[in-house]
This record gives structure tokens, sequence and C-alpha cells, in this order.
């Protein structure tokens, strides 16, 4: 369980979304959902080399490979063109299928936070178009994820800002929760996750549904 809040400041509980919350990565997941099994081939073979490179990194860009271009690509069949009512219906749908996939453990951690008046907050590089309609299915979780671009009313299948990753997801959790005036208490599972594991008060990693207290090296 989370230590005693020593120094009494208000807590906030930051849940990495993928790999952590769930038990799978929910981005191929959804590709499936949204566009099918022949849609999921199709996204992952059109960039299985640069696919593999970065999930070894922990989706981070290496040797030229540019990890947000290729998630793009991933998702571009799923967004382009799409409006915002055909996508809101589908997130919504999914919110079923993220349920099979769930981290009893973390599911219940986070449902303690809760209990306890903590601010929870699921900070993660999926988008969150999504990520939010789960967290809203669980209660007042609010969503730091990445964002995608709406042009009059229609995605465009890229992103609007940053792929919500590694040292950016310590960037936007800083402007909204200072560590000088919150007590940061943070769950993550890879290397992704590290730097806001980092930026906490308080860090467990979270593998195969199990948490155990995380120390920086």
């Amino acid at each position: 369980m989370p230590e005693p809040n020593s120094d009494h400041k208000p807590v906030v509980a930051l849940f990495d979304f993928d790999g952590t919350i769930t038990l799978r990565d929910t981005l191929p997941l959804y590709i499936r959902h949204a566009t099918g099994l022949t849609g999921l081939l199709l996204s992952i073979l059109s960039s299985l080399p640069a696919l593999i490179i970065l999930a070894a990194n922990g989706w981070k860009s290496l040797w030229g490979i540019d990890a947000q271009r290729t998630k793009e690509g991933l998702l571009r069949r799923c967004f382009e063109n799409k409006s915002i009512e055909q996508v809101s219906c589908s997130a919504t749908e999914f919110v079923q299928v993220v349920n099979q996939v769930i981290s009893r453990e973390v599911y219940q951690r986070m449902l303690h936070h809760i209990a306890l008046g903590d601010s929870v907050v699921i900070v993660s590089a999926s988008p969150q178009v999504w990520v939010e309609p789960w967290a809203r299915s669980v209660g007042d979780i609010k969503v730091i994820a990445t964002q995608l671009e709406v042009v009059n009313g229609r995605y465009t299948g890229r992103f609007h800002g940053k792929n919500c990753n590694g040292q950016e997801k310590v960037t936007q959790i800083a402007r909204l929760f200072p560590r000088s005036q919150f007590h940061i208490v943070a769950y993550g599972n890879s290397s992704g996750d590290i730097p806001m594991l980092s930026y906490a008060h308080e860090a467990y990693m979270c593998s195969n549904g199990l948490i155990s207290p995380y120390h920086a090296h």
C-alpha cells in the first residue's frame, strides 16, 4: 500500500495506462476494434520493422526512426477523416474491451486512492479519445494523454502536440501538479514511465499485475 503522506500535501496518484492499469497494450486492441482484424494486420505490416525497434526501446525514437510518426501511421486507418461523433461512439464501445484486460491489483490500488480522496490521474501515451471514456466509467479520474488533431469536426489522423511518453509525461504533469505543492505517487511499467516515476515522491513498478516499489538507480 502507499506510504503515509508525512508532508500532508494533497496526494496525486499517477497511473500509466497500457501495461499498468491494463495487462496488454491497448493500441493494437483499439485498431482491431475500429478497423477489424484485416485493418490491424495491414497497419502492423506497413510499419513492422520500425515497430519492432521502437517496442524494444520503450516507444522512444531510435536510429532515425521517429516514434511519433510511426504511431501516427498505425492509427491513421482508425481516425483519418472520421467525425468526432463516429470516434466517440467507437471509443465508448471500446470500454468493454479494456475491461477484459484490466490488472485486478492495480485497479484495486486505484480504487483505494479514490476512497482516500486522492486525486487520480491516468497519464498515457495512448490517445485520450479512448482512455478518457474508460476513466469516466470508473469515476472522477483526470486524463493526461496523447491528443489527436481535429479539423472542421473531423480527425486528420495526426497528433495534436507531442506523443505523451517519456519526458513529455513529466512536462505535462508538472504544469498541473508541481512537485513542491503535491505529494506525487506514480505507477508505471516500462522505460517510457521512468521519468514519471523519478518525478514522484513515491513510485511503484507494475509487472504482470504485481506492484512493487521502484527506486531510481
